[in-house]
């Protein structure tokens, strides 16, 4: 268990040297730069020339171009990429991009104005498009529909709403009469026309039009329908050419993927150096660095600085300073950090959990899925993803090394209750080959002893409560709160060892849990053991409540902590859970074999058994090994952490290499 213990650092250099230095720092990604300097005459901040803004804008356009990139011609990748981590390149090929930089901005550039190119143009044929259906009802007329009239008449073409005959037209239209009125085409919307008359009338007979809902054609040209249609058809063919070639040009920048990628990482690293530099106080010839650094990677920035001219400056945390936490544990325990995490970091004073998370976790998750063919394969797929992936990043790492311990839980559970994908092996044998083959259990078989395989379970979760009291008496002490230690930890396990006792020397608790065996202690010591419990209750009362002055509080606090007994209790029965899933798993698999079997053994029978095997559990795998994560986390965050931990901490955020496509790496 390990909370990395924080210093305050203070680094001070030329400031002819603050871009190296800066460079150098960011890629140790060891130090939490915070603002600890005050302005005054001497040290103040000035914005850099360049700012982060700008790399931000870079980094939005080279994201764009590779969504457009993915658009015509989707990277490839498999089920198993996410797998892979980031390619890993050397301090070499970061330092010599500036090289590549302006060609490669050049090729975004590109790339996004034939985008919009291409979207533009698809805007013209939508258009197009959209004119084309406003021809359709003009089909057959045969001259232009933006004529207005000549010297002596006046021309209207346009449409009516609704369905008019001619009749009800010129019925209309009785007072303007004479009119030469011509329907072109109509439908129950609209009635399109075309209407001529004396010029003297004109403006007496558009306003009659007006009154009737006449309206002039959306798409009005010089030129016929007919004609217009031709010409809409051609350009819609030729920007459908235009938008080919565009895209044609995108797809050939398919292999400049790469140095797209990185050049978004290249400003991803420099936008956070500008905006780290645009934030130190600086004097004429000087700058300071201030901010957090794990104590164990001191040595890492004295090397880091070595080659300028910088001093550095260590001091303790305060107690009463909102440091950052960060945790560092082994191989094996690191698997279950990003479970405390997930939950929360340690509080002040708090140990780090995961450790003693490990030594519970595995047991729980293999006991929950106990079937050693089942965890067999979770140890191998978990294993090949290791082994095969070599840049896996951390945080993914840790989660598959988690299953592959599980797994391995998981084998020797199912070993010990006699579990291999349910009775398969007895089912294949008995069924298909006509001699049963029972592959007896290392320990007992857990469905036909399930109060036995239950005793276990509370004996484990009974071991795994005791041991976050344990953690929460090693808080105390730490903290040389004598107090609690004695009244909130000791008092309990002198009430709950008592009452254990007490419950062991009962015959008919033995009935229930143990088969019948006869008690471990006698009624005497049983009794002693109530005693006991019930002197630590008096104690609990008097004491639990001690930070009340009035006793009348201070007493009632102290009942309702007694109360807490039912706590205990019930957080002792979740364990039973261990039971549940571990027999849900065996017992599916079974069933699984049962149906498979039914169907006779001949050629039939074999691949109804392989579908009806390989279907049922993939689907038994899937859901109880996220049965078995997200129960085994209940039990961790609930029943453990509920007796000594609350978390609390600030995640340690170093300012270091942030980048999305590859990894960074000094020689």
């Amino acid at each position: 268990m390990a909370v990395l213990a924080m210093k305050r650092i203070t680094i001070c250099g030329l400031k002819a040297d603050s871009k190296p230095i800066l460079e150098r720092i960011q890629r140790a990604g060891v130090i939490e730069i915070q603002d600890f300097v005050e302005e005054d005459d001497v040290f103040k901040k000035v914005r850099m020339p360049i700012s982060a803004s700008e790399f931000e804008r870079n980094i939005h356009d080279a994201e764009n171009a590779l969504e457009v990139l993915n658009t015509y011609k989707e990277e490839k990748s498999g089920m198993l990429s996410s797998f892979k981590g980031r390619t890993v390149v050397d301090e070499e090929q970061y330092d010599t991009f500036y090289k590549e930089l302006a060609s490669t901005k050049k090729t975004i550039s590109r790339i996004l104005d034939l985008s919009k190119d291409v979207a533009e143009k698809n805007a013209e044929i939508v258009k197009s498009q959209q004119q084309l259906e406003m021809l359709v009802p003009w089909e057959s007329f045969d001259a232009p529909l933006d004529l207005t009239g000549t010297e002596k008449t006046g021309i209207f073409i346009g449409s009516l709403p609704g369905e008019w005959t001619l009749d009800s037209i010129y019925e209309a239209m009785a007072e303007h009469l004479p009119v030469d009125i011509t329907i072109i085409s109509h439908d129950k919307n609209q009635t399109c026309l075309m209407l001529i008359c004396q010029i003297e009338k004109k403006d007496a007979v558009n306003a009659a039009l007006r009154g009737m809902g006449f309206s002039y054609p959306a798409y009005s040209t010089k030129y016929t329908p007919e004609e217009s249609k031709e010409q809409l058809l051609k350009n819609i063919d030729s920007l459908k050419e235009q938008i080919e070639k565009c895209e044609e040009e995108i797809k050939s920048y398919d292999d400049q993927r790469p140095k797209i990628k990185f050049l978004a990482d290249y400003q991803a690293i420099r936008a956070e150096k500008y905006s780290v530099a645009n934030n130190l106080p600086q004097s004429e010839h000087a700058f300071i660095i201030s901010g957090y650094v794990p104590e164990i990677y001191v040595k890492d920035v004295e090397e880091a600085i070595e080659p300028y001219t910088a001093t550095l400056e260590l001091e303790d945390v305060s107690p009463d300073e909102d440091a950052p936490v960060a945790l560092k544990n082994n191989g094996f325990s690191s698997a279950v950090q990003g479970v405390v995490e997930s939950y929360a970091l340690p509080d002040k004073g708090e140990i780090d959990p995961s450790f003693l998370i490990s030594l519970f976790y595995f047991v729980f998750f293999g006991f929950m899925l106990a079937d050693a063919a089942i965890g067999l394969l979770i140890f191998l797929g978990a294993l090949v993803l290791l082994v095969s992936n070599k840049n896996m990043e951390k945080g993914l790492r840790n989660n598959v090394k988690l299953f592959m311990f599980g797994g391995i839980s998981a084998m020797f559970f199912g070993v010990l209750f006699g579990s291999y994908f349910g009775d398969v092996i007895t089912s294949v044998s008995s069924n298909f080959f006509g001699k049963p083959i029972v592959v007896k259990p290392l320990w007992l078989d857990m469905t036909a002893n399930p109060m036995t395989v239950l005793t276990l379970a509370l004996i484990m979760g009974l071991i795994h409560i005791f041991t976050g009291m344990a953690a929460a008496a090693y808080q105390f002490l730490k903290k040389k709160d004598i107090m609690s230690f004695i009244f909130d930890v000791l008092v309990w396990y002198v009430i709950l060892i008592g009452l254990i006792i007490k419950c062991l020397s009962m015959q008919m608790i033995m009935d229930i849990l143990a088969g019948g065996a006869a008690p471990p202690f006698s009624a005497q010591i049983g009794n002693y053991g109530l005693y006991a419990a019930g002197v630590g209750c008096l104690v609990v009362i008097f004491m639990g409540g001690r930070s009340s002055k009035n006793w009348g509080k201070r007493l009632l606090k102290g009942a309702y902590a007694v109360y807490g007994i039912t706590g205990y209790l019930s957080d002792l029965l979740s364990y039973s859970r261990l039971l549940a899933l571990g027999l849900a798993t065996g017992v599916i698999s079974s069933v699984a074999n049962m149906i498979g079997t039914m169907f006779g053994s001949g050629f039939v029978g074999v691949i109804v058994f392989i579908l009806v095997f390989l279907i049922i559990n993939a689907i038994n795998i899937g859901i109880n090994t996220l049965g078995a994560y997200v129960h085994t986390n209940r039990l961790q965050y609930v029943e453990f952490f509920g007796r000594f931990y609350e978390g609390g901490g600030r995640p340690f955020q170093p300012y270091s290499v942030k980048t999305k496509y590859y990894k960074f790496k000094e020689n």
